[in-house]
């Protein structure tokens, strides 16, 4: 049985053409662009798959390293799930067979204290290890995976381009900011220093000031981190659920999943509250009047749902204490900074292109 499809190395972002040759206890590639048609052969054994909406990601090691990609519908897709599944029992089964109900109760047992322990102290170890160069590589990554399902909006990224152009918001990451055509009342950050920002937000506000709390806001969860621990923390216990079961087809998919995590994220009150506060001084430290985050959370709690569903409001649940907040920062912080001019004339032509209704 062959299978024409797309293999990727590893190596590279660009994948070959291979032809997919089934067998009883393995699967061979062969590339059809070399001239040596040399045929490498990968065991079942080592194999491991996810299924993720309308294609199957095969991966053909257990580093996750070469992997093949091949529609969910395609006639042989079932037949090589099975060949990959039959066989994989875990140790963790196998265990249960002989021993019964009493070790598979201690199993669980440790498994529980093994997965609390590590959900709790390998997140944080991780973040301290991890460099920001490399985090900025993940994040670009990232970006590039989902990026094909924005509909980006050139002309107001450009816009927003010339609003924050000397607004400082990061002295280690790259930020990076883009507008996307999404009546969504949403915004994101990933690690590394992506910013998205959704058309329907920008309907929500009405002054230039809101923006860059905004973007103060996202930026200081890049600052801090807060994608990134969201991102460990996810991974490690998936990780340490794929040890205890033996079955690493989990971890994969949460793997792949990291980008659509990441577009629904949920911070804790502390992480909200800590991005609050610190993007008010990101606009204090750029000379823009930091009641800005007072009025777009006002803002935001008065969008009329038919400016889209509030994806913000439920990732980023907009309390009275988060608004009391704000304005105790104004008290504290008294200014009378006005927005650029630069940044009044752009934000008239993005509001121009979305009104609000």
């Amino acid at each position: 049985m062959q299978i024409t499809c797309k293999y990727f190395n590893g190596s590279g972002a660009q994948p070959h053409d291979v032809m997919v040759n089934l067998y009883s206890d393995s699967l061979s590639i062969t590339n059809t662009n070399q001239t040596d048609n040399k045929e490498i052969f990968y065991s079942f054994e080592h194999c491991r798959y996810v299924k993720l909406e309308e294609q199957v990601f095969i991966y053909l090691s257990p580093a996750y390293s070469e992997y093949i990609v091949i529609p969910v519908q395609h006639p042989l897709s079932l037949s090589l799930l099975s060949k990959i599944s039959a066989g994989q029992t875990s140790w963790f089964q196998r265990l249960y067979k002989k021993n019964g109900l009493v070790l598979l109760l201690a199993v669980i047992l440790v498994s529980a204290t093994v997965l609390w322990t590590g959900y709790k102290i390998i997140p944080p170890l991780l973040i301290r290890f991890i460099p920001v160069k490399a985090e900025v590589k993940w994040g670009n990554q990232l970006f590039e995976y989902f990026s094909s399902d924005l509909q980006k909006d050139t002309t107001a990224t450009r816009l927003i381009e010339t609003i924050t152009r000397d607004f400082d918001m990061s002295d280690r990451y790259p930020i990076q900011v883009i507008v996307v055509k999404d009546t969504n009342v949403n915004a994101f950050a990933l690690p590394g220093g992506h910013i998205v920002i959704y058309s329907g937000i920008i309907e929500a506000m009405k002054e230039p000031e809101e923006l860059y709390a905004l973007l103060g806001h996202e930026a200081s969860h890049v600052n801090e981190r807060h994608s990134l621990q969201g991102m460990t923390q996810n991974l490690t216990s998936s990780f340490l659920l794929s040890l205890i079961s033996s079955n690493f087809n989990g971890l994969g998919t949460d793997l792949l999943a990291q980008a659509d995590f990441l577009r629904g994220l949920s911070y804790s009150r502390k992480l909200e509250a800590s991005a609050d506060w610190k993007g008010q001084e990101l606009l204090v430290k750029n000379k823009i009047n930091p009641a800005g985050m007072t009025q777009l959370m006002e803002a935001l709690q008065k969008a009329h749902p038919e400016t889209g569903s509030i994806s913000f409001l439920s990732t980023h649940p907009i309390t009275s204490d988060r608004i009391s907040e704000s304005k105790r920062f104004v008290q504290i912080h008294p200014t009378s900074f006005q927005a650029p001019i630069q940044a009044e004339s752009a934000w008239i032509v993005l509001k121009k292109l979305y009104p609000g209704k």
